[in-house]
């Protein structure tokens, strides 16, 4: 059984008052499934939608029809696969009554279900959570006495089942059904005060859409050792990241070059190094070092030239300073700032007594702790600046902890101070636009703070992700033009109201930007700054010859430019000979039709190019090559049927001299190689060889 496996029922609200925010839910909940087929494989989902239409349900089918309504079990206990993504990205609309007191039944239920026919399940280190998706505006039944709700409780608890809530506003609605809303966080709240939970309040369907991360990730300790304190005492701790920034996701290189059935298509890099004075000769690994380079200044560079000092890998270790895996206190500094979070051992109390002690007592002499830090063995020795965070009955006291750069660490930067200059100095006015524009923004407004780290989320690896899950169901969906996601996300959230709007329209009433008249290049300033220019007034001077660069052979980059640029520069034979490799390479290392369009781009510059110097022959040969080898390729078919579709063909007498190709052989080799045309051709042409007399010879 896997480390920290969670197993999750996931209860979607489709009733009709859920109509207008239906599609954003869907892809919400697309995006939970997403996170766990990426990253967690081993998790297991069950998706529940009530409100539907109909009822297909345990507790449904074992009670009645009439117990246990509008609920659908539409994904079983399950691995999540694109048939999870299909169901959650096209979501109907249910006409039934969206009662989420018994939709959460069901849900206990079926994990009641899979714990008993599954014994592994009921184990300490797996997660059973329930994930509720509403808007609460459909009443659920009435329960004065709170029996029912105190059973559902009672039957999380037996099997430490916790709840996530996610209560999504409708504003168009919620006015209208408030009084049912209020009914039924009444009961909510009543179960979640006795579970494990969370509960997240979405007043934009668009922040739907960040409701789960895009990736998870499982609480590892960066270090699992000693803290001490001088000799005298030691407390056992486990030191995390508190934040990371995530990466975007990177691609694994691919290729289809290799037709075998069984290809992995992966591409292997390796590296190889070569003798500078004998490139044939291979340098094996054992004959290579590193080498530091040494700077030599003033008469030393020029009697010794740049010199470099040889340093193998044992004499690298053996400079370093790599002491034993440790955590010891220096001393104590002013409190300052964080990143890192060193926790006591979980199960070790004296460790949460003491280190519980250490923090309320920095925390009341406003102190910070400073520690040398070597978080693994044989690793360099940080300084790091640990800060209390108290906790309370769910949360350890703990320390924050950051590190401190040593001298060579820090980078000075000078800066011109804005009183140097008068000119640079704001004004009163200005200074009094600044602050309005600053109130007029402050995103802590309407009794709560916007775009709080926990609950933003990366709209840009949403987008990724939620693109890979659409071609997982769909290999030829394409990237949408728009994403309300990432616009809503990253654009102010008051930014169209009328004080943010005031204070915007003010800004440049105050911060003017005059353009100031260019001088003419000759006066005096321009003189002195270009004086060989004027000194011969016959030399013509072009910008672009000064800043273009020389071409030295045709690339898959800009394969059309350079070889234009060759040609100009009188080196036709290479351009032409250029331009067909790079046609070539670009087909033939296409992934699909990827590079298609350059390739098919480079064919009439060639042309057109061969014809007016007088290389027809050779434009023929590459073009009878190019059929010879991708007519009939099933991989870059493709590709030689758009050059046919377009029509080029051979060069004939009629566009250049004594080139031994006709009009009409110009023509039928287009007919010939169109694949659309060759059995009309073939079917029409007339039969001239004579028949065989099968009786000839006999007498």
């Amino acid at each position: 059984m896997a480390r920290n496996k969670e197993v999750a029922v996931v209860l979607l609200d489709v009733g009709p008052l859920m109509n207008p925010i239906r599609e954003f839910a869907g892809k919400a909940i697309c995006g939970f499934l997403q996170s766990k087929m990426l990253n967690k494989p081993t998790h297991e989902v069950e998706l529940v939608y009530y409100g539907t239409t109909e009822s297909d349900n345990p507790l449904n089918d074992e009670l009645g029809e009439d117990q246990y309504m509008n609920i659908t079990i539409e994904q079983e206990l399950n691995f999540p696969d694109t048939s999870f993504l299909a169901s959650v990205l096209s979501v109907a609309q249910g006409s039934g009554s969206s009662d989420f007191m018994d939709a959460l039944t069901v849900a206990v239920d079926k994990l009641h279900r899979a714990v008993n026919d599954r014994p592994d399940l009921g184990k300490a280190n797996i997660t059973k959570r329930v994930v509720l998706v509403s808007n609460f505006l459909d009443a659920a039944k009435e329960d004065p006495d709170d029996q029912f709700g105190s059973v559902l409780v009672d039957r999380m608890q037996d099997k430490n089942i916790r709840m996530e809530v996610i209560s999504v506003d409708v504003p168009q609605y919620d006015s209208q059904f408030a009084a049912a809303k209020k009914s039924n966080f009444q009961l909510l709240n009543r179960i979640l005060g006795g579970v494990t939970h969370t509960l997240r309040h979405v007043s934009d369907p668009l922040d739907l859409l960040g409701a789960f991360k895009a990736k998870e990730y499982s609480a590892t300790a960066y270090y699992s050792g000693p803290f001490r304190i001088a000799d005298t005492m030691t407390i056992k701790v486990k030191v995390t990241k508190k934040s990371s920034h995530e990466k975007f996701p990177s691609t694994a290189k691919y290729s289809d070059r290799s037709r075998a059935a069984d290809a992995s298509h992966t591409v292997s890099l390796d590296t190889e190094f070569r003798c500078i004075s004998n490139p044939d000769e291979v340098v094996a690994p054992e004959d290579r070092v590193k080498a530091y380079k040494v700077l030599l200044f003033g008469w030393l560079q020029s009697l010794y030239g740049k010199q470099t000092v040889p340093i193998s890998a044992e004499e690298e270790n053996h400079l370093k300073y790599l002491p034993e895996k440790d955590m010891q206190v220096i001393g104590f500094v002013a409190l300052d700032q964080d990143t890192w979070l060193m926790a006591p051992e979980k199960e070790n109390p004296r460790a949460h007594m003491a280190m519980s002690a250490l923090a309320r007592a920095l925390d009341k002499t406003k102190k910070a702790c400073i520690i040398r830090f070597v978080p693994r063995a044989n690793q360099a020795v940080f300084v790091g600046c640990a800060t209390p965070l108290l906790g309370d009955k769910d949360k350890p006291d703990c320390l924050v902890l950051n590190y401190l750069p040593f001298t060579e660490d820090v980078r000075s930067y000078k800066f011109t101070s804005f009183a140097a200059k008068e000119e640079l100095s704001p004004s009163q006015s200005q200074l009094q636009a600044a602050e309005r524009l600053v109130d007029a923004l402050d995103l802590t407004q309407d009794g709560a703070e916007h775009l709080q780290p926990e609950t933003t989320a990366n709209p840009a690896l949403h987008r990724f992700f939620a693109f890979m899950a659409a071609r997982a169901v769909d290999p030829d969906a394409r990237l949408p033009a728009q994403d309300l996601q990432v616009q809503h996300t990253l654009s102010c959230p008051f930014g169209h109201t009328s004080a943010a709007q005031a204070a915007l329209d003010q800004l440049p009433q105050q911060f003017s930007v005059k353009q100031q008249a260019a001088s003419d290049f000759g006066a005096e300033e321009g003189a002195a700054a270009a004086p060989q220019l004027l000194e011969n007034p016959q030399v013509e001077f072009k910008v672009g010859e000064a800043i273009s660069t020389r071409v030295e052979n045709v690339s898959t980059q800009s394969p059309v430019d350079d070889f234009k640029a060759l040609v100009q520069q009188g080196q036709t034979d290479e351009a032409v000979e250029g331009l067909q490799k790079a046609v070539h390479t670009l087909v033939d290392t296409s992934l699909g039709d990827r590079f298609y369009n350059k390739a098919f781009g480079c064919i009439p510059a060639l042309r057109e190019a061969c014809i007016e110097h007088k290389k027809g022959t050779v434009f023929n040969m590459f073009l009878e090559q190019m059929a010879s080898k991708y007519e009939h390729d099933q991989l870059r078919a493709d590709f030689w049927k758009r050059v046919m579709e377009a029509k080029i063909s051979l060069i004939s007498d009629d566009e250049l001299a004594d080139v031994g190709v006709s009009r009409q052989e110009s023509e039928a080799f287009v007919k010939q190689h169109t694949p659309g045309q060759q059995a009309e051709t073939q079917a029409a042409a007339p039969m001239d060889v004579e028949e065989e007399d099968e009786f000839a010879g006999i007498e």
